[in-house]
């Protein structure tokens, strides 16, 4: 089977980083796979997509390096196996606070003896050599799996979460996380240029004292290169430098600024 070079590249120490896609587009994917990232994140939880778009968007994957990652719905182990069998390598998971869950959902994305994921699936076997019994025999090794803290629950438990076997990375929903502790500092804020509240930040950075005790990752949702960039510096080695639902209005945006001051070229 494939090695999933940003699960392998995350467990040896290193920062993975990669954009995500809200827009329920197979073409959007398909050129963010041209450019090399370690993960491409479908986000099925807040963006519009569907099972078929996400399985049409799953193809590009099967001959590159770049590994497809899907936030699914939630927890529920079928919906865990699902955007596996459709081909994904790796899973992101919101809202998760206990160690119970996060055994839960590692067992939902292994096999047995590890979990109870069923074999296989549509995709899957694309990725060892059209051999699904191939695939079944090494994708427990091969499997990303990341959970997301985003409340203050999620960070008193998050030492506990770490200690679960096969949670690659626990990832910070900051968004989540800032309304969860009820301070008011979203009003107004751009997207790209958001900051927590100082009791926000205080969680934020007990996740990351934990990963360094634990030797667990965590990871940052980001939302530009430069936030990105000021995250891994702190130690954070799960990142990403753009989302298409902000890029593409910056994008309009700046178009827009040109088609205001094209009237000066007239006579």
């Amino acid at each position: 089977m494939k090695v999933n070079l940003a699960r392998k590249k995350l467990l040896e120490g290193g920062i993975i980083s990669g954009p995500s896609l809200y827009y329920p587009s197979p073409e959007i994917a398909e050129e963010a796979v041209q450019h090399g990232f370690d993960f491409v994140w479908i986000d099925w939880q807040h963006g519009a997509w569907s099972e078929s778009s996400i399985n049409a968007s799953m193809a590009p994957f099967v001959h590159r390096d770049t590994v497809p990652l899907v936030r699914p719905l939630g927890p529920d182990p079928a919906w865990i196996g699902r955007v596996l069998d459709l081909g994904a390598l790796g899973v992101i998971i919101p809202m998760v606070e206990t160690a119970e869950q996060c055994e839960s959902i590692v067992r939902a994305a292994k096999f047995p003896p590890r979990g109870n994921r069923s074999a296989t699936g549509l995709r899957t076997a694309y990725h060892a050599g059209h051999s699904y019994f191939d695939y079944t025999e090494n994708a427990n090794d091969q499997i990303l799996t990341v959970v997301m803290v985003e409340t203050p629950l999620g960070v008193r438990n998050v030492r506990e979460m770490m200690a679960v076997p096969d949670v690659d990375c626990v990832l910070i929903g900051p968004y989540d996380l800032e309304r969860a502790v009820g301070a008011e500092s979203l009003g107004g804020q751009p997207t790209r240029e958001f900051r927590p509240s100082e009791e926000a930040e205080a969680l934020v950075r007990e996740v990351l004292k934990a990963s360094g005790e634990t030797g667990v990752a965590a990871g940052y949702v980001t939302n530009s290169p430069s936030e990105a960039e000021e995250r891994a510096a702190e130690g954070f080695r799960m990142v990403c430098p753009g989302h298409d639902i902000t890029d593409m209005i910056e994008a309009f945006k700046r178009m827009k600024r040109c088609s205001d001051g094209l009237d000066r070229f007239l006579p």
